[in-house]
Formats: structure tokens, sequence, C-alpha cells
């Protein structure tokens, strides 16, 4: 056989081999995405910004008794948003709608707080809670609300920032992540979003 054609073979059984792969990693990646927390009692429940969906559960867990406080972060305003504001037409801010949502649930005004300032991200968003959990607060234990297909990169990013044990990650019951995900459009485009972004995330990107 030709150096050529080994070359040549060797090149479709390793593009095979990678394919096949690629394959396993997206027929179970619903289940490796979702690997939630058990809710447990914390110092503040923590809603991560993006979807009005865990905000619901937040104010479940609230009235469950999990947690004093729900603590708010702060959605940096994208494009679209910013040029509304430039042109004087009101669009609601993400953390005032969240609030709203959660008073209208039952969770008292003053048990709602806000945290950071223009967050881009799900890293800038931990940044931000470590940053203001410093000092007396540092071993605070936080209960943060996130959707299904967000928990796995929601956990690295909080790992590698606050103590084991100090955060319990869970998922909203309220976004639906069926494991025959290619059948959702919603869950599709999620999944493939977000294993790109674990991707990034694992090769520095912090946005």
């Amino acid at each position: 056989m030709s150096c050529l054609r080994r070359c040549l073979l060797a090149a479709a059984v390793f593009a095979s081999a990678c394919l096949a792969l690629a394959g396993t990693v997206l027929w179970f990646a619903a289940g490796w995405l979702n690997v939630p927390d058990a809710p447990a009692r914390a110092d503040a429940i923590v809603v991560l910004s993006g979807d009005a969906l865990r905000v619901v559960y937040a104010a479940d867990l609230y009235r469950q008794g999990l947690a004093p406080k729900v603590l708010l972060t702060i959605e940096a305003r994208g494009r679209p948003q910013r040029k509304l504001d430039e042109i004087g037409v009101a669009f609601p801010r993400t953390e005032a709608v969240y609030r709203e949502v959660l008073v209208k649930l039952g969770v008292p005004d003053a048990a709602i707080s806000t945290v950071g300032g223009e967050v881009p991200s799900t890293a800038a968003e931990a940044d931000a809670l470590r940053a203001a959990l410093s000092g007396t607060a540092a071993d605070s234990h936080l209960l943060v609300v996130t959707s299904p297909y967000h928990l796995r990169r929601t956990r690295m990013i909080f790992t590698d920032r606050f103590a084991a044990g100090q955060v319990r990650i869970v998922p909203t019951p309220y976004d639906p992540f069926p494991e025959r995900w290619w059948t959702d459009q919603d869950a599709a485009r999620n999944v493939l979003l977000e294993l790109a972004k674990i991707v990034f995330y694992r090769l520095g990107g912090r946005f």
C-alpha cells in the first residue's frame, strides 16, 4: 500500500472516530448538561439573568423558607436596548422586571437586592457575587437558580470562584429540557450554544 493510501485511510479512520465521538456527546448532551444539586437552606437565593423562568422558581424557593433574601445581578444592556435608551424609548431593565415578578409572587421588596453592574456573562455574575460577598459574608452559602441546560457551565464557573460546598446550583422546573433535545427548537438552540460556550470557557474565554 502506498504512503498516500495509508495516510488517506488513517485520516478516514480518524474522521470516523471523531464523528462517532461527536455523535455520542450530542446524544447524551441533555443529561451531561443538566446536573442539578438538591435545593437546601442557604443565606441567599441568587437568580442568574437571562431567563425570567428562573426568577419564578426563585420565588418558590423563597416561599419554602430556604433563604431570607434574593439577589439579582444587573445584566448588561444589549445593543438594541442601548439604542432605545439613546433615543428616549423606555425599555425595562431585566433586574427591574425580575423584582416585579418576585414581589408579585410573594417575595417582600425589602428581601430583594441587586449585585454588580452591567454584567455581560455568567463569569462576570460570579465575579460580582464574590466581590459583593467579600469580607464578613465571604462564607455565605448561595442557592443559585439557572436553567437546566446552563447547569454544567454554571458549576464550572462558580467552582472556580467559590469554596467547595458554598454554592448549590438548581434548575428552574418551568423550563422543559427533553432528553431528545433535538426535537425541540429552543432546546436544540440552547444545547448547541451551551456546548460552544463551555469549550470557549475552558479555552480561557470569559464572556
